[in-house]
């Protein structure tokens, strides 16, 4: 983990977010003891956010990066990381890294003999033959000290691993991580409401948070038939939908190692409660129309994440617009196909300051995953951590606006469009 850390906010890998994402997902796996998930399929849906029925055959997106990622990787541990005593590799026809101690490629010869030595000479035959043994003895030695030192290297490797996980809390998302899962309260990981989602688009109205609780927004609303086949009150009332995007942030989260702190569960956002968000923890995944319990941390946020359903369009208020900033984000589709897309990631107090909130919003799917990845981006997450004077183990109360441009849903970079620090 701590070579893997080093790698990830290199300068090699600095520019490079897909390809750091895709180390990190695939050295993760196989440290977790998942390595027989890391196939081309799975990869090109949780890196490169592939539908979950695309064709593999018919994208190379894997296999392209993947050639990328090995060469990256030879530049870093050649020309960045020359004496590190251990290599990261992923052999050619697979995905699964492999950590194994570096290869000392230079060898000594037994002998080497000058243009000038002459081995008809008995004194120098006999000369020769003694260095031959002796280097030979010399060379077992090598060998022998070369599986020790393996050995070291290895030992050394648990015991950084293990103050790594000891002193984990350091690093600023790891302080992030920490105060949310805190050994005093439960977490409670809610995703989005695709089904609520569907209804609004439909009706072209936003739902608020009390007619959500209630149900009442199922008997106001007149449907329109979808097809040949009506969705009725009741269709929508018994089915219950979350995108696959929302349901791998909450595996990634509960897989954290400060997950296994607390006890960790998923609940829909239409069962949930008041009193569940006052006696626990709360991770909210989605913008305010997919996930109506966001509105109730309205009041605290400066960015503002809205939804225009008769325009189909998102948007970002920006409610005390800094220096330099606008007073609303809007979704945009240029002319080459690329869109742009907001999304908000804020760490707050919970309901009435009881226990820690953390809201993963977006404009769409795209902005929602940028929100979603940028605490699991060390380099951008640390120099954002510093702008706002995050310490050793303690992260600030904050909310922070990211845009991110995407082609065919996939999002493959992201910036930091601005921050507020929030008050506790």
């Amino acid at each position: 983990m701590e070579l893997l850390q080093q790698v990830l906010s290199s300068r090699t890998f600095a520019k490079s977010v897909r390809l750091t994402r895709f180390l990190e997902f695939i050295c993760l796996r196989t440290i977790e003891g998942n390595s027989r998930e890391l196939n081309e399929q799975q990869i090109g849906i949780h890196v490169f956010a592939r539908s979950p029925a695309y064709s593999a055959s018919d994208d190379s997106i894997v296999r392209t990066q993947a050639r990328l990622l090995r060469q990256r990787l030879e530049e870093f541990f050649e020309h960045e990381c020359p004496a590190c005593p251990v290599v990261i590799s992923i052999p050619k026809g697979g995905y699964v890294p492999v950590f194994e101690p570096r290869s000392n490629t230079s060898k000594v010869p037994v002998y080497s003999g000058g243009a000038s030595t002459r081995t008809d000479d008995p004194q120098v035959s006999r000369s020769v033959l003694e260095s031959g043994d002796a280097d030979t003895r010399h060379g077992r030695r090598r060998k022998y000290g070369a599986i020790v030192a393996g050995a070291a290297v290895v030992l050394l490797g648990l015991l950084g691993a293990y103050f790594w996980f000891s002193n984990r809390s350091q690093g600023p998302s790891e302080a992030l991580w920490s105060s949310i899962f805190n050994s005093g309260r439960s977490v409670v990981i809610v995703p989005s409401d695709d089904a609520l989602v569907l209804f609004e688009e439909l009706t072209q109205r936003a739902v608020p948070l009390d007619e959500y609780l209630s149900g009442s927004y199922l008997e106001k609303s007149t449907l329109p038939h979808a097809g040949t086949a009506p969705l009725t009150s009741d269709w929508f009332a018994a089915h219950q939908y979350t995108s696959s995007a929302d349901l791998n942030l909450a595996m990634r989260l509960s897989r954290l190692p400060e997950a296994g702190k607390v006890k960790v569960e998923a609940r829909n956002a239409r069962v949930l409660r008041i009193d569940d968000l006052k006696s626990n923890n709360v991770i909210l995944i989605g913008g305010i129309g997919a996930n109506p319990w966001i509105g109730l941390f309205s009041d605290r946020l400066n960015f503002d994440v809205n939804y225009d359903w008769k325009s189909s369009e998102g948007y970002v208020l920006n409610k005390h617009p800094a220096k330099g900033e606008a007073s609303i984000y809007k979704d945009a589709i240029s002319a080459d196909g690329t869109r742009r897309s907001y999304g908000v990631l804020a760490y707050l107090p919970g309901i009435e300051d009881n226990g820690q909130a953390v809201l993963f919003e977006g404009t769409g799917m795209a902005g929602t995953e940028a929100a979603a990845d940028f605490p699991f981006n060390p380099i951008s997450f640390r120099s954002f951590a510093q702008q706002i004077g995050a310490t050793s183990g303690k992260m600030p109360y904050f909310e922070a606006l990211i845009e991110t441009t995407s082609i065919a849903g996939n999002a493959p970079e992201a910036r930091l469009v601005g921050y507020r620090l929030i008050k506790p």
